[in-house]
C-alpha cells in the first residue's frame, strides 16, 4: 500500500505498522483505550486506487503509532475490502494483545502460594506475543486459594486473581501486561476549561453522568473460610461497610467466594466498593486534537485539572479512558473519560490514593447527599465501618 508523509489536522501523523510496512492516509479512524475495558480496540478506513491488490491482513500483529509514539500493540481481527463503481476502500479492525486473553480459555492452574505477579506470568505463558508482565503496586501479595473455573477466559482468571488482592490487569501500549493499580502522584498534564467568559476555554463538549444504581447505604460482605468448606450454608467471615453519604435506604449482601481470612475479605470488598463508586460519576469531555497544549498525547492514567463554571466543578480527575477519532463530520477529536481521583484500585498505592482523595476541589465526584439536602440517617443506626472513601 502507498505511504505518504501528508500531515493530519493539528499536525498528527497516525500510522499502522504491519509486517515492516506502514499504512496511513486514513479516511477515518477510532482508537480506544480504557482501563475498564478488557481489550482496547481500533478501527481504520482508507481509500484505495482502482485495481490495487489487497493482501489478507487478518490475524496479523500490528502497532498503532501516533506522532512516532506507540499507542497500541495488537492483532488485526477483521478486514473489509469494499469495491463499487468509482470507489474502493479498506477497513481494518482489531484489538490489543489482551484480545487473545479475552478469547482464549485459561489453563487449569493452581495458583495457591504464588505471588500475584508469578501467577499472572504463568497464566499468559502460552502466548509469546506478550513478552513482559510487570507489577505496579507496593506489594506483591501471595495468593490464597483461587479457583479457575473450566471455560473461564484467561482475562477473567487474571482479573479474578488481581481483584482478590485489590489490583487490576491492563495492557500497556507496547504490549506489556500490567497487574497493579493507579499511581496518583503524577502532576496534572493539562487544565480543561468550560466557561462562557474564561479565555482559557478549550473544550468542545462536556457530558456529566451521575448514577446511584450501585450505591448502597450498607453492604454486608460474607465469606466462608476454607477450614469450614464442608458446610456451605454457614459463612464465618463478615465485614460490614456503611456509606453515610448515601441517604437512601439501600442495603445489600455480597458473598465472596475466595477469601480465607478477614483481611482477604476486606481487600476484595474494598475493590468492589471502589468499582461501584467509580460507576457513580463520569465526566466525559471532548477536545480537538490528540494531545495536550504541551504536546503530550492523551493516555489513560494521566491526571487532569477540570474547570466547569456552569456546574461549579474545579478539581483534579483521573483519566480512565480516551478515544482518538478522525471522521469526515467531526474532524480530529479526542474523547476523555474522567473519574473521581484516588478511588480506582486504592490498595495499590494506599497513601497516594488517600492523598488524592483528600485533595481539595469542588464537586470532585460522587455526591455527598448529606450536603445537598438529602434526608439524614436515623441516629439510632450504628455504623460498623466508616465509608472507605469518605
Amino acid at each position: 500500500m502507498a505511504t505518504h508523509d501528508k500531515p493530519y489536522p493539528y499536525g498528527n501523523t497516525v500510522v499502522v505498522r504491519i509486517g515492516g510496512q506502514e499504512h496511513r492516509d486514513w479516511l477515518s479512524y477510532d482508537i480506544d483505550s480504557d482501563f475498564l475495558i478488557p481489550a482496547d480496540g481500533f478501527d481504520f478506513e482508507l481509500g484505495l486506487p482502482e485495481g490495487q491488490e489487497v493482501p489478507d491482513l487478518s490475524g496479523e500483529q500490528c502497532e498503532v503509532v501516533v506522532n512516532g509514539e506507540t499507542v497500541l500493540t495488537g492483532i488485526i481481527g477483521s478486514q473489509h475490502h469494499d469495491k463499487s463503481k468509482g470507489s474502493r476502500s479498506l477497513r481494518l479492525s482489531g484489538r490489543d494483545l489482551a484480545g487473545l486473553l479475552v478469547d482464549c480459555s485459561a489453563p487449569q492452574l493452581n495458583v495457591k502460594g504464588m505471588t500475584v505477579l508469578d501467577a499472572a506470568k504463568k497464566l499468559v505463558e502460552p502466548w509469546p506475543q506478550i513478552k513482559q508482565v510487570v507489577l505496579r503496586a507496593e506489594k506483591n501479595d501471595t495468593l490464597d486459594k483461587i479457583d479457575i473455573e473450566p471455560g473461564e477466559s484467561v482475562w477473567q482468571a487474571l482479573t479474578h486473581l488481581a481483584n482478590s488482592v485489590g489490583l487490576h490487569p491492563w495492557m500497556e501500549p507496547d504490549g506489556t501486561l500490567v497487574v497493579g493499580g493507579a499511581d496518583y502522584a503524577g502532576e496534572p498534564v493539562a487544565t480543561l476549561c468550560w466557561s462562557r467568559h474564561d479565555k482559557r476555554r478549550n473544550v468542545e463538549r462536556v457530558s456529566i453522568e451521575r448514577d446511584s444504581d450501585n450505591r448502597y447505604s450498607e453492604v454486608t460482605f460474607l465469606a466462608q473460610s476454607h477450614g469450614r468448606s464442608g458446610n456451605s450454608a454457614k459463612h464465618d467471615l463478615k465485614w460490614v461497610h456503611t456509606d453515610p453519604t448515601m441517604t437512601l435506604h439501600k442495603p445489600k449482601t455480597v458473598v465472596v467466594s475466595d477469601a480465607d481470612n478477614l483481611d482477604a475479605l476486606q481487600r476484595q470488598a474494598k475493590k468492589q466498593l471502589a468499582d461501584w463508586r467509580l460507576e457513580g460519576f463520569t465526566l466525559n469531555i471532548t477536545v480537538g486534537d490528540h494531545k495536550t497544549d504541551s504536546g503530550k498525547l492523551w493516555q489513560p492514567g494521566q491526571r487532569v485539572h477540570v474547570i466547569d463554571e456552569e456546574d461549579g466543578i474545579d478539581a483534579i480527575y483521573y483519566l480512565m479512558g480516551r478515544r482518538f477519532n478522525l471522521s469526515r463530520s467531526g474532524g480530529t477529536t479526542t474523547e476523555l473519560r474522567l473519574k473521581e481521583d484516588g478511588v480506582w484500585t486504592p490498595d495499590a498505592y494506599p497513601k497516594k490514593a488517600e492523598a488524592a482523595r483528600r485533595r481539595t476541589g469542588r464537586k470532585k465526584g460522587v455526591t455527598d447527599k448529606r450536603k445537598t439536602g438529602g434526608r439524614a440517617k436515623s441516629p439510632a443506626r450504628k455504623t460498623r465501618e466508616t465509608a472507605v472513601f469518605e
